[in-house]
């Protein structure tokens, strides 16, 4: 597969990893671009199939995403810029209607998952990093811990910390 085939298929959903680290619209689209960039030049282009493919530049983003994160830079620049509601699809209230009970009105389920995303935003990086790597990316908890160079262990209190945070903070807000 060519270069451009490949930016076509992979572009949106490694922008989307990144936007749920990052929180940011251009940080993100600078993420997703390095990691292309390192693709294209550091000849990985030698995958047996697409899916191995799309895991390196995923795992590629994924730690550039949290390297941009951790930046003093980026510490410094605590208002992110507002994500459109679009770009809230394949959260995780759309992925896994089990975690949160949806109401059964589309504006209503359309509020809940504004409201998540406004949650999961409002805590903390550590938290919000753990939980978008652990619910949207699938990583398990070992895979994160090497990603973000912390022990398993402190990857799983975080992870039970910052969800029960998220319920938390939801449950304020929709009575469920």
């Amino acid at each position: 597969m060519n270069q451009t085939a490949l930016y076509r298929e992979y572009h949106k959903p490694i922008y989307h990893v990144c936007l749920r680290i990052l929180r940011s619209p251009m940080d993100a689209e600078e993420c997703m671009q390095d990691a292309f960039v390192k693709l294209f030049t550091g000849g990985k282009m030698r995958f047996i199939n697409n899916k191995a493919c799309y895991a390196w530049l995923r795992r590629v983003a994924v730690r550039g995403a949290i390297d941009r994160l951790r930046s003093l830079d980026f510490q410094c620049f605590r208002e992110a810029e507002t994500i459109d509601s679009k770009e809230l699809q394949g959260t995780a209230a759309n992925q896994d209607p089990d975690l949160f009970p949806l109401p059964v009105e589309e504006s209503e389920r359309e509020t809940l998952v504004r409201t998540i995303r406004e949650q999961l935003d409002a805590l903390p990086s550590g938290y919000r990093t753990i939980l978008s790597l652990y619910l949207f990316e699938g990583y398990d908890f070992e895979e994160i811990a090497e990603i973000t160079g912390l022990q398993p262990v402190s990857v799983r209190s975080q992870y039970s910390r910052g969800r029960k945070k998220l319920q938390s903070a939801i449950n304020k807000i929709w009575i469920i």
